[in-house]
């Protein structure tokens, strides 16, 4: 097993050492072994090395699978056998499990123990040696008997209900073959009212089945915590606010509830469940700089819904408001859809064939007259990475000139400055996917939960599981609310507030020495501008006392790994570019960059403002 073992894994790490074992050599053992131990504390291998040698497995109806450390049932039979291999109806891909329905009960047992035990695969981890059955005869009975006692209390009237066809409880009840309810009519919440008092949302809890997914979604997902279920036993309901209506409430309309609900007791005013276009469009999102993808329903070239797919790594089945229901300009009947050309004082349609010509011949006649540099080109970052590389080229190997611009390098172009002389590239250090990681957030002039609403939301549900979160801004933005430190400083004083953090990082012995001396340079002459600083002068300057700067040092510096995030508060300020230097200067300093969740991001206003600028769209 140990040749099997170093041989392997030794291998899978790149290292070319082959170990040959022999009963008569037990001095090799010990002398490998030692240099194992020694090898182990480079980067290339970790302590997890020896724990990889054989594999977990467990069997599914009779055959063995190996088991990945942390997965529940659900998603092990789920990645072995079928997605559909286990009906639920509480579970769904971008929430926690929670175990409410059943519906996704399987028996569990061991070998060489008496007896079965039915447990809810979706909350219950799978363990080495567990034999899963999961259409057991008295699993099935269970499965059917639950979905009988969920149809006593629901409208069977599947075939006039809106999402009839792509009903999650309609799919389930025939899966677990459901012809009809054997229970006598008894007591129900089918008079419940619908609600309809909100512009994109509604809701007809008559149609609940008490999975709490809406609750859940809008807890884990937006953070917003609006659906809440009040009551007990046969009385429970779900609930708005302060058992408000949607409109009442501070719901934001970001459409989790409604995505998340199996049946259309929360929905939308477009029907996204059951108005399927005859194709489904992927595109990405253009209202903000995250970039989150979406799903378009289209038929006859007309959006009828946008859904948000879940296997979007940005926004994983979440946008805002305006990615979810903003779409009806693009079918508007005052929208351009036409080439016009002014004649005689009025706009007249004309072919693309004219009009085409007509910017060819106005261009030529410029570049004839005037030269190449009188004409300039804007594109924008929220174009492709083609359209921009096309329209620079177009502009510098056509026309002949560098004025090239684009939208973006207003708002982008301090932080992409900043940057390249700190890093040497302009772009975000890390992904999104890091918060899952981090310990720690530095949110300096943005407001990331109005700005950018989905990565708002996660920086929103960090803080609100008690992570450190620190806000620097002037206003009490949202974020700032569920800060653990806020930093209410002048508009304009960033810089002033950096360098106190900065002076407290040097002074209290934070600084991540070892990082500092092998991966960056002029660290002495900055340490001593440093520490020569006024705290006097920065203190008065900025209005934020010295304390609260410290404390904010120390929060940030102590911290395991902590990511920053900035936005228009910093990079629109005359001191831009130095305020993203030292915001870089804070996360080198402290060792936060070039390990997994920590980084400096930057929450730009476009969804491809990087991609803009990577294809040259800059003079």
């Amino acid at each position: 097993m140990i040749q099997k073992l170093l041989t392997f894994d030794l291998f899978s790490f790149g290292l070319k050492l082959n170990v040959i074992f022999s009963k008569n050599s037990p001095n090799l053992l010990i002398f490998t072994l030692h240099n194992i131990a020694q090898v182990m504390k480079t980067e290339f291998l970790t302590p997890d090395l020896f724990t990889q040698v054989a594999a977990k497995k467990a069997s599914i109806n009779g055959r063995e699978y190996e088991i990945t450390p942390g997965e529940t049932i659900l998603s092990f039979v789920r990645r072995h056998i079928d997605q559909q291999a286990i009906p639920t109806l509480c579970d769904t891909k971008n929430l926690e499990p929670f175990g409410s329905c059943r519906v996704c009960s399987v028996e569990v047992s061991r070998n060489g123990m008496p007896g079965k035990r039915t447990v809810a695969s979706c909350h219950t981890p799978v363990e080495e040696g567990m034999i899963i059955e999961t259409e057991s005869e008295s699993i099935q009975k269970l499965r059917k008997n639950i979905l009988e006692l969920v149809l006593t209390d629901h409208p069977l009237d599947c075939l006039t209900c809106e999402v009839n066809g792509n009903c999650e409880l309609q799919d389930v009840a025939a899966r677990v073959g459901i012809r009809k309810v054997r229970y006598p009519d008894g007591k129900n919440h089918l008079d419940r009212p619908k609600d309809q008092s909100h512009p994109y949302m509604t809701s007809d809890l008559s149609k609940c089945i008490m999975c709490y997914r809406c609750v859940r979604a809008c807890d884990e997902v937006q953070g917003q915590l609006v659906l809440s279920v009040m009551g007990r036993g046969f009385d429970s309901q779900i609930i708005k606010g302060m058992n408000q209506s949607f409109m009442e409430s501070d719901c934001v309309s970001c459409g989790a509830c409604a995505q998340a609900c199996p049946t259309s007791a929360i929905s939308d005013v477009f029907q996204s469940k059951a108005l399927v276009g005859q194709d489904k469009v992927r595109t990405v999102c253009t209202y903000c700089g995250v970039g989150c993808n979406l799903e378009v329903s289209v038929k006859n070239g007309k959006v009828l819904s946008i859904q948000a797919p879940y296997s979007a790594e940005v926004n994983q089945g979440h946008t805002c408001l305006k990615g979810r229901y903003a779409f009806r300009f693009y079918n508007h009947p005052d929208r351009l859809q036409h080439p016009m050309i002014k004649k005689n004082g009025q706009l007249e349609q004309v072919s693309w064939e004219e009009a085409y010509d007509y910017i060819a011949n106005k261009l030529s006649a410029i570049k004839a007259q005037y030269g190449p540099d009188a004409i300039g080109g804007v594109s924008s970052a929220r174009c492709t990475n083609e359209e921009n590389y096309l329209m620079q080229k177009f502009i510098r190997a056509v026309i002949g000139t560098n004025n090239i611009d684009g939208c973006a390098r207003v708002c982008h172009s301090p932080t992409a400055l900043g940057m390249q002389r700190t890093f040497g590239t302009g772009a975000a250090t890390n992904s999104i996917e890091d918060l899952k990681y981090t310990s720690a957030i530095l949110v300096v002039g943005a407001n990331p939960t109005e700005g950018h609403p989905v990565t708002g939301a996660k920086l929103k549900q960090h803080a609100m599981k008690g992570k450190t979160t620190i806000v620097i801004d002037p206003r009490r933005t949202e974020m700032a609310k569920y800060a653990t430190i806020h930093l209410q400083l002048r508009p304009g004083t960033n810089v002033a507030v950096l360098n106190m953090m900065l002076y407290y990082i040097i002074k209290e012995g934070l600084v991540d020495q070892q990082f500092v001396d092998t991966r960056t340079e002029g660290f002495e002459d900055f340490k001593n501008n440093v520490l020569n600083l006024n705290l006097d002068a920065l203190e008065a300057v900025s209005g934020v006392p010295r304390e609260q700067a410290r404390m904010a040092a120390i929060a940030y510096a102590g911290a395991p790994a902590a990511m920053s995030f900035h936005g228009l508060g910093v990079t629109e300020h005359y001191q831009g570019t130095y305020t993203v230097m030292l915001i870089a200067d804070l996360a080198m300093i402290t060792g936060n960059v070039g390990k997994r969740g920590c980084g400096v991001n930057p929450l730009r206003g476009q969804n491809n403002v990087q991609g803009m600028a990577d294809m040259g769209v800059q003079p």
